[in-house]
This record gives C-alpha cells, sequence and structure tokens, in this order.
C-alpha cells in the first residue's frame, strides 16, 4: 500500500472513531420506562355472565360512532355486562392508529385508560404524538411525564399486538367488529337485542 492511500485510510479512520465518539457522548433523549403490570381495563360489571368484546381503532370513523352506542349501551345494561376494549389499528391506512392504541395503553398504567379513550375518539382527526401528550397532560391526576415515556419507548407495543393477534385469530377483518359471549355480530347496532337473549 502507498504512504498516501495509508495517510489517507487513517484519517477516514480517526474520522469514523470520532464521529461515533461524539454520537455516544450525545444526550439520549427516552426516559427510561418501567412497564406496570396494569389490569386490562373493561366497563360495567366485572363479573357479569355477558361479556362483550370489541376490536376498534381510534382514528376510525366507525369506531367513533361504536364508541358512543356503546356509551348508550352501557348507561342502560351496565349491571349486566362486561365491555372489553380491543386494539385493532387499522396501520394501512390510519397512520396515528398504534401510536393511539399505545397512547391508551399508557394512560390504563395510570389508571385513566378510559378518560383518554374518550377524549382521542372526540378529537379523532388529531392523533399526532404530540397531540396525544397534550391530551394526556389534560386528564387529572395522570403523571405527563411518565406517560410520555411510556409513549416513547412503546412501551405496551406487547399488549397492542396481542390484542391485534387475537383479532386475526378470530378473522376480524375491519373495525368496529363486536363479539358477545365470542359470538361475532354482523350489526352492531343489534347489540342491544343480542343482550336481552342472552339476559332472558
Amino acid at each position: 500500500m502507498k504512504k498516501g492511500t495509508k495517510l489517507t485510510v487513517s484519517i477516514i479512520g480517526i474520522a469514523v472513531v470520532a464521529v461515533i465518539a461524539i454520537l455516544w457522548s450525545l444526550p439520549n433523549d427516552k426516559v427510561a420506562y418501567n412497564n406496570v403490570e396494569s389490569a386490562r381495563p373493561f366497563r360495567g360489571n366485572a363479573d357479569a355472565r355477558i361479556v362483550i368484546q370489541e376490536y376498534s381503532d381510534f382514528q376510525c370513523p366507525a369506531c367513533q360512532s361504536g364508541a358512543k352506542y356503546m356509551d348508550s349501551v352501557l348507561a342502560k345494561f351496565s349491571d349486566q355486562i362486561r365491555f372489553e376494549f380491543k386494539h385493532f389499528p387499522l396501520t394501512t391506512i390510519h397512520e396515528n392508529a398504534f401510536n393511539s392504541a399505545l397512547a391508551s395503553e399508557c394512560a390504563n398504567d395510570q389508571g385513566k385508560f378510559w378518560e383518554l379513550h374518550d377524549i382521542m375518539f372526540d378529537n379523532q382527526n388529531n392523533l399526532k404524538k404530540d397531540d396525544l401528550k397534550n391530551y394526556a397532560s389534560q386528564i387529572a391526576g395522570i403523571d405527563a411525564a411518565s406517560f410520555s415515556a411510556c409513549l416513547d419507548n412503546r412501551a405496551e407495543k406487547d399488549i397492542v399486538n396481542a390484542d391485534i393477534k387475537n383479532g386475526n385469530n378470530l378473522g376480524v377483518q375491519g373495525t368496529p367488529t363486536f363479539y358477545i359471549n365470542g359470538k361475532e355480530l354482523e350489526n352492531y347496532t343489534l347489540l342491544e337485542q343480542e343482550i336481552q337473549r342472552e339476559i332472558l
């Protein structure tokens, strides 16, 4: 190898080492987050024999309507049913859906799942990460710094992915998809009738 070539290689090597050292010394904006083993969120009666599950996407307009419908169902049957929200973000068409699902789980770590659930559906057109952090900061009793760390670290992605996997195994293809005691409802607006049948 010629002397000039050796010198060039040496300079490049030194430059690479210098760049790595600089990058290593830069502060890491991500704050560590310790995952919380939180109970899965539900509404209604924890011990109800009628269990309703909804596979949903926070960015899906039909899911927004489904959430409003469930509010009315729970107002009538909260003692007779247990309602469970399941994540099924349609990421190919809703770019903010997965982060929104993560955000709801970060809120759940602080016992605030349903509060953020309602805010996100009310502000469905504004679900970027900064929006999600802003909404969380407005919820009384929430630790905004802890929430942000959870969201930035995608700390609860395993929960969201588990719901997606379960939905795929069930054959869920769109949202919202409702199940009552394991039976899929083709038309969720008939849910009240199905509940009445189960009660009798």
